[in-house]
């Protein structure tokens, strides 16, 4: 039996004057991707979602949208399978916050414009959930 894995996080999105940008980070394997890591004891997914993109990005000032999906896959390590379930969340940057990428883990991270941040997203099944994520802030953006 696989050993099971719980992680969450989160789509930043952040208001600018020409509509918003979208937050995605460069991971230690060079892909781009939204901040997430694993779920600590007491912890809610969506907590763990906050945290993560705290100490990933340095933003404090982000508040809870809504959920968007949970992903859930396999993966090989040593001899045995991860069974892995991440949680994710959409979130809204609503400091004047700059960015500070928490070296060692990440390599970078970057406020794109939805079409490019849509374009640089890499994992499997990430950029259906990315499309989601922009086309829900859009409506947000609009009411």
């Amino acid at each position: 039996m696989a050993e099971q894995e719980f992680s969450s996080g989160g789509v930043v999105a952040k208001k600018i004057p020409s509509g918003f940008v979208i937050l995605l980070i460069k991971d230690s394997y060079g892909r781009w991707t939204w901040p997430k890591g694993h779920i600590e004891n007491g912890e809610t997914p969506p907590q763990a979602a906050e945290r993560e993109i705290g100490e990933e990005t340095g933003l404090k000032d982000i508040k809870l949208v809504e959920g968007l999906d949970k992903i859930q896959y396999s993966f090989g390590r040593g001899r045995g399978r991860i069974s892995k379930t991440v949680y994710l969340y959409l979130f809204e940057a609503t400091g004047i916050e700059n960015l500070k990428a928490l070296k060692g883990e990440i390599e970078s991270a970057e406020w794109f414009s939805p079409e490019e941040a849509l374009e640089r997203i890499e994992y499997k099944g990430a950029k259906e959930v990315l499309k989601r994520a922009v086309d829900r802030f859009r409506e947000i953006c609009n009411k």
